[in-house]
This record gives C-alpha cells, structure tokens and sequence, in this order.
C-alpha cells in the first residue's frame, strides 16, 4: 500500500511538471521540444506506474493475506495508466493538430 501510495504521489508531480514545462514551453512556442519533453516524461510515468503494478503482484504472491485489497490496488492503478496513455494520445493529437 505504502509503495502504491509514494508511486501515486510521485505520478502527481510527474504530471505537475509535464504541466509546467508545457505552460512554459507554449510560452517559448518550441513545438517540437515541447512533445518531445512530454513524450519522455509521460513515458517515464507509465512505467513507473507498471514498475507498481509488478511489485503489487509480487506483494500479492508472496503474502495473500490482504487478496481483495491488493487486486483493489492493482486494478485502480491498472486503470490509471490506461487513463494516462489515453491522455497522452490525445493531448499529443491536439498539439499536433493545432501545431502543424
């Protein structure tokens, strides 16, 4: 739980800093480094997001005491990266679309 919840707060800052940078590089109208700089960092995000995932089911493997909690879990942050790809997709569309 305590590996998921410093994962969640780490994706929060993640997208925080995606945020800044894209706010300032909109501001520097530098397309190209601008998706550039997201596509690393998103990509960063989602696999730390999966690198969670992996250690939840090691967790829930070795010790299958708290079952319904852990696939809870696992299914929450499951979906948060599907939601976070889906996000990334789009916003890169829009900037492309809009951009060039």
């Amino acid at each position: 739980m305590v590996v998921v919840m410093v994962v969640m707060v780490i994706g929060m800052v993640v997208v925080m800093v995606v945020v800044w940078a894209m706010t300032t590089m909109i501001v520097m109208e530098n397309v190209v480094v601008m998706v550039g700089l997201m596509v690393i960092v998103m990509v960063l995000a989602v696999m730390v997001m999966e690198m969670a995932v992996m250690v939840v089911l090691v967790v829930m493997v070795v010790g299958m005491v708290m079952k319904v909690m852990v696939v809870l879990v696992i299914v929450v942050v499951e979906v948060m990266v599907v939601v976070m790809e889906l996000v990334v997709m789009v916003v890169l569309k829009v900037l492309v679309g809009i951009r060039w």
